[in-house]
């Protein structure tokens, strides 16, 4: 098991320092001199000389660009992704105070879709042609192909501007986190339902399900016991990506509802052209996405320990 988790992490750390050359390539390439531009946004208009002369030895920026880029990667590791040229605050900084919000839309988001997908994949697999595969297939289709801005903006005007029964913006409420939760998990519900359909329906074409139902035990007893057990693999494996991708790829969403999350701000400063934190945003998308397939990576190696010899 250490020596998987092992290779699994040198792994992730391969994958982060690929990313962190992509995100210092992203910030020296940004057009303009940020030197000028944080003295701009600390208050200083039309700086004079001897102030940008003085920032750019303060920030290292007359360096050789393999120096910055070990100088960039040292306070990196140590938190330090630089200052937002609009707020001077550090980047880092800003994602800690947004990232809670985002947790809290993915993880209600992930609930409502394993809550709805999966008995709705296992009763489709189960009636495999029947009424409630051809619904199943209906919700797969519909949730697949709806943008979620539109989604979105048809539940605000139904149920915040005609039935005024939920807020139009989202926030993190009881009622605030009802609408933009479900338009989040409409695509995932669609994903979801179809990855349990096919894994139950391949474990159901296996010997040893036939050997389980001729012992005589009941179809409850087979389906916990031996069909949803052998389910788990894929299922645990595509909602680590479901959910991180919950995590960095809801900025259409979280702008829609106005969340205040990692999302809407990269999509604000993507717009500001504030470069620092949408680089900021490039190691945190990466960070989250490697953190999770480690997890999902060491979670199925605990379960199932012959993954662990592949």
């Amino acid at each position: 098991m250490m020596a998987y988790l092992l290779q699994r992490v040198l792994g992730a750390l391969s994958v982060l320092l690929v990313l962190s050359v992509v995100a210092f390539g992203l910030y020296a390439l940004t057009p303009g001199d940020p030197a000028v531009v944080l003295l701009e946004a600390s208050g200083i208009h039309s700086p004079p000389r001897e102030a940008i002369v003085a920032k750019r030895a303060e920030l290292h920026l007359d360096d050789p660009l393999p120096v910055q880029y070990i100088n960039w990667l040292a306070g990196a590791v140590h938190g330090d992704f630089g200052r937002s040229f609009r707020s001077y605050t550090p980047v880092a900084e800003l994602y800690l105070s947004r990232i809670g919000a985002t947790a809290l839309l993915a993880c209600v988001s992930t609930v409502l879709s394993l809550f709805l997908a999966l008995p709705l994949g296992i009763l489709a697999a189960y009636h495999r042609g029947r009424i409630v595969d051809r619904l199943a297939q209906i919700v797969v289709a519909l949730g697949g192909s709806m943008p979620g801005f539109w989604i979105g903006l048809l539940l605000i005007l139904l149920f915040a501007v005609q039935l005024r029964w939920l807020p139009a913006f989202g926030s993190p409420t009881p009622s605030g986190i009802v609408l933009p939760a479900i338009v989040l998990a409409v695509a995932n519900i669609a994903v979801l339902t179809r990855l349990t359909r096919s894994s139950v329906l391949d474990v159901l074409s296996q010997e040893f399900v036939m050997v389980a139902h001729a012992k005589g035990l009941s179809g409850r007893a087979v389906t916990l016991r031996h069909v949803l057990r052998n389910t788990y693999i894929p299922l645990l494996t595509v909602l680590g990506l479901v959910f991180a991708n919950l995590m960095v790829g809801t900025a259409v969403v979280e702008y829609v509802f106005s969340w205040p999350g990692i999302g809407r701000l990269a999509v604000d400063s993507a717009l500001l052209r504030d470069q620092p934190v949408v680089v900021g945003f490039t190691i945190a998308a990466g960070l989250i996405f490697t953190t999770m397939n480690l997890l999902v990576d060491v979670g199925i190696a605990t379960l199932d320990p012959r993954v662990r010899s592949l």
